[in-house]
């Protein structure tokens, strides 16, 4: 499909990174500027590379962990918005989704500052339905980000009444709150995938050896 041409396009231009589908990811997705970025730049061992690849109008940032000894990364993606018809990048970031094994972070912004027209509470909250009704078995955290400046009650509400289960984390960055169990829990999710792709190599070499 072109999604997945796109796809190949995207890892073939990783040339500074290691490519997704080589290391365990975990990818932060929600609507734009709800605090993505910055927690990859929280959570990565090192700074964080800043890169412009193509389908992207602004810089992907992706970061990296260890875990023993292992390399794995924590990439935003670009933001998507609660709407039926959407641009290629939103397009790319679900197909990666969809054939890639990542697990998935999802970062929302509840506080009286969130949103415009584009991403409002509810709006974040639309998205976050849609995007775990597409992928049900992906390993899954809940962020609220930017506690510090307030979190509706209303919204936390209705996040926990859709929440099947995973874990639900309010963080502040600018605070230090809840850093560390976000940190404590995205190496879960890495943990997780890294078993999927263990699986998966395991496969493809009984595959080869017959």
């Amino acid at each position: 499909s072109p999604h997945v041409a796109g796809i190949l396009q995207l890892q073939s231009s990783l040339r500074n990174a290691p490519v997704v589908r080589e290391l365990p990811t975990v990818v932060l997705v929600g609507a734009p500027n709800v605090g993505k970025s910055s927690i990859v730049r929280c959570i990565s061992s090192a700074q964080p590379e800043v890169n412009n690849y193509p389908f992207t109008t602004r810089g992907l940032t992706i970061g990296h962990v260890e875990i023993d000894h292992l390399q794995c990364q924590i990439m935003d993606s670009p933001g998507l918005l609660a709407r039926t018809e959407r641009n290629e990048m939103e397009l790319l970031t679900l197909a990666s989704l969809e054939h890639l094994p990542t697990a998935v972070c999802y970062v929302m912004d509840f506080s009286s500052f969130a949103g415009d027209k584009c991403s409002s509470i509810q709006d974040q909250l639309e998205l976050r339905r849609e995007i775990r009704g597409r992928f049900p078995k992906r390993p899954w955290i809940d962020v609220v980000s930017k506690i510090d400046l307030g979190c509706d009650t209303d919204a936390m509400a209705q996040l926990k009444s859709i929440n099947t289960g995973e874990p639900i984390l309010q963080v502040s960055l600018q605070e230090n709150t809840g850093v560390e169990q976000l940190q404590t829990e995205i190496i879960q999710l890495l943990s997780r995938v890294r078993i999927v792709l263990d699986a998966m190599a395991a496969l493809q070499e009984e595959n080869e050896a017959s």
